[in-house]
């Protein structure tokens, strides 16, 4: 028969049982609260371009002689294509402030 000294577990294992239980219940906790708090403030930290009644008014130049031939939504971007006189481009737009975020042109002749 085993002594009771052999039977129960050291003291050093049910204290770092116990030190892991807590850290699951205070990162659940934080985790509910983060989520929380970004589903009842979507926008936060995003300020928009130039404010308006209206929303925002943001002017992103365009080379001399482009047109815009298209706009379309991918995601929670905007990309508008654009007809340059060195070839088609596309600007991607954050549409939720009007910041240009990026640019890919397509230059005619450049094949893989």
């Amino acid at each position: 028969m085993a002594s009771p000294a052999q039977a129960s577990a050291p003291l050093w294992l049910k204290v770092l049982v116990i030190g892991m239980g807590l850290l699951i219940v205070v990162g659940f906790v934080v985790a509910v609260a983060e989520i929380a708090r970004r589903i009842s403030t979507p926008n936060a930290g995003r300020s928009p371009a130039s404010a308006t009644a209206d929303g925002f008014t943001e002017r992103i130049a365009l080379p001399s002689g482009s047109r815009v031939v298209s706009m379309n939504a991918v995601g929670d971007r905007l990309v508008v294509h654009i007809e340059t006189p060195g070839g088609p481009a596309a600007y991607v737009v954050d549409p939720r402030n009007g910041a240009l975020l990026g640019k890919i042109e397509f230059p005619p002749g450049v094949g893989r």
